[in-house]
């Protein structure tokens, strides 16, 4: 069932933005907070073959976000384990979590370990690097923007890998112009660099 409103969040999302508040080596912003929940799902589901969040990561314009997520930050009811705050002089908004909160009730000993691996990981990448990187692990969505359901399965966890996030940065400066007019066929632009 689709979570609906904005001043509550499934309790296991809460609980991993939590996590992912306190195991990060620096401040998550806002974008960072609600498209890190989209690679726990992702790393969850090749380790634990199931999603752990609850969310719901779709393919808006910048990249992968869990809507409940963004939903609830911007709106952060006052008495949450989650605060949001505007960093001065700068359009960045900070998501702390309370000193009193805690996920360990909510998440298993293993979900724990994926959290704390993907705020190790990919927390300190920037914001749009990181809507990049979940951009490139959807390279099937032809429309950015239409809030499609982003893919979770093996497809997407391969695409987290550095070869292939390298792969695809060198595709993305491929040009028509640049790839050859005579010889064999390219049927896709991963072909043009391999």
């Amino acid at each position: 069932m689709r979570h609906q409103t904005a001043d509550q969040l499934p309790p296991k999302l809460e609980a991993v933005l939590v996590r992912l508040c306190k195991k990060a080596p620096a401040p998550l912003n806002i974008t960072k907070a609600v498209k890190l929940p989209y690679l726990v799902d992702v790393l969850a589901c090749q380790v634990l073959g199931r999603e752990i969040t609850e969310g719901h990561h779709e393919t808006w314009e910048h990249g992968v976000v869990t809507s409940e997520a963004w939903h609830y930050l911007r709106s952060c009811p006052t008495a949450s384990s989650l605060s949001v705050h505007p960093v001065p002089f700068s359009e960045e908004i900070r998501v702390e979590a309370s000193e009193a909160s805690s996920a360990d009730d909510f998440l298993t000993d293993d979900e724990r370990r994926i959290v704390d691996f993907a705020a190790e990981e990919y927390s300190l990448l920037q914001a749009g690097e990181l809507g990049l990187m979940t951009k490139r692990m959807n390279p099937g969505v032809s429309a950015w923007g239409r809030n499609h359901r982003a893919s979770v399965g093996p497809d997407a966890f391969e695409r987290m890998s550095p070869d292939y996030l390298e792969m695809a940065e060198m595709v993305d400066g491929v040009s028509l112009a640049q790839l050859p007019r005579e010889g064999e066929l390219i049927r896709s632009p991963e072909d043009a660099v391999a």
